[in-house]
């Protein structure tokens, strides 16, 4: 009797234990979190472990959010996300990159998000962020990057935002951005200190590109060449250098060029044509140390205020090349000479030629000698002068 109630308990137990046909569906669909991971949910996984050397190739397929923070890659591979369709939001923060190579983030049509922050990269690649689309936001900001290299964003379109602040980044590559179309916003750094000529070609369809805060000695020709369909470009806030004949040229289908509060040391040439279509340009509180030599503007519309230009002695302020709007000798400044800064250039016009303003030395050995011929021609001649003298010392005595 007791043999037989033991048989039955060990039956029961083995049929207790009997995985159903449920769980054995389940255990070989669903895999195990991986080692050094944390899987919040099966979409939701966080691998924020610095003994991590590479991206688990065991994570499931169904991942969307993956969070790599502190991970040790150092190398990206190509198509290193290729298991992972359904990712949406990618971080790779303080993951110690060096280096991302092409096409890396391939085969994630459903990406939206991808952030890489506090690296030490200092290159982008070319073709490193190829062939993305439909991405809300590209953060590459707090890293090392110094250089972009070109066709770095190739067949990337459709992208709201991409982030390249506080990056060291000194110089723009000819076609770094070649291939990238249809960007919301490119944000750059500050402390820019060369634009190679065609930097920007081949960039296509843009709402908004700023460049503040650079440090130019120029802005060489053909800087914006191949640039096309931009909502608004600004330039502000630079040392712009010298702004060099045909450094618009090429540029096409722009709605608002603005080059406001820079320091400029001379213009050679400033020409937008019709072949540029620009809708509108704004030039709008610079400091020019030379006005410029030349300006053709076949432009819409025209704002060309609050800018402080040099001040010359018997030039009339409307015979600057920049004078194309009704009010520019009202509501544009002098910036020399020292007297007169500040002041319109409608007010200050007399006063540099009266003296009032100081002005250069050469004006002033201009004026001055404009007051000695005319003090001469009142007094009689000096032979005369000394003649009469002459004719009245002998009468006296």
């Amino acid at each position: 009797m007791v043999l037989r109630s033991l048989v039955v308990v060990a039956v029961w137990t083995v049929l207790l234990h009997v995985p159903t046909h449920a769980e054995l569906l389940a255990s070989t669909l669903v895999p195990s979190c991986p080692p050094q991971c944390i899987c919040l949910s099966q979409s939701q996984v966080v691998c924020n472990s610095a003994t991590l050397r590479g991206v688990p190739a065991a994570l499931s397929p169904s991942v969307m959010q993956l969070s790599l923070s502190r991970a040790d890659l150092r190398v990206l591979r190509s198509d290193a996300f290729a298991h992972l369709r359904q990712l949406r939001r990618l971080s790779l923060d303080a993951c110690n990159l060096t280096r991302i190579k092409p096409f890396a983030f391939r085969g994630l049509p459903r990406l939206n998000e991808l952030y890489i922050q506090h690296s030490p990269l200092t290159t982008v690649d070319a073709f490193a962020f190829a062939a993305l689309q439909n991405i809300s936001s590209i953060v590459l900001t707090y890293n090392k990057i110094a250089q972009i290299e070109g066709y770095a964003f190739a067949g990337t379109n459709f992208i709201k935002l991409i982030s390249l602040r506080n990056n060291p980044i000194k110089r723009i590559l000819a076609h770094a951005f070649s291939g990238l179309n249809d960007v919301n916003q490119i944000e750059f750094p500050s402390g820019i200190r060369s634009l190679e000529p065609q930097a920007f070609a081949g960039l296509e369809g843009v709402g908004v590109l700023e460049l503040a805060y650079m440090d130019l000695p120029s802005l060489l020709p053909d800087t914006f060449f191949g640039m096309t369909r931009i909502g608004r470009l600004a330039l502000r806030e630079s040392d712009l250098g010298v702004i060099r004949a045909g450094a618009f040229d090429g540029l096409r289908y722009v709605d608002i060029l603005e080059v406001c509060n820079n320091k400029i040391d001379g213009v050679e040439e400033l020409s937008l044509v019709r072949n540029n279509s620009v809708r509108t340009f704004k030039v709008t509180g610079n400091h020019m140390l030379e006005s410029p030599e030349a300006v053709v503007l076949e432009v819409d519309n025209i704002v060309i205020r609050g800018n402080h230009l040099p001040c010359e002695c018997g030039r009339d302020p409307l015979a600057n090349p920049l004078a194309l709007t009704q009010d520019f000798a009202d509501e544009n400044y002098c910036i020399s000479p020292l007297k007169v800064r500040g002041r319109s250039l409608s007010s200050a016009a007399g006063a540099v030629c009266r003296g009032e303003g100081g002005g250069s030395a050469r004006a002033r050995a201009a004026v001055g000698a404009g007051h000695a011929a005319r003090s001469v021609y009142p007094l009689a001649p000096p032979r005369l002068t000394l003649t009469i003298a002459t004719i009245a010392f002998l009468t006296n005595s």
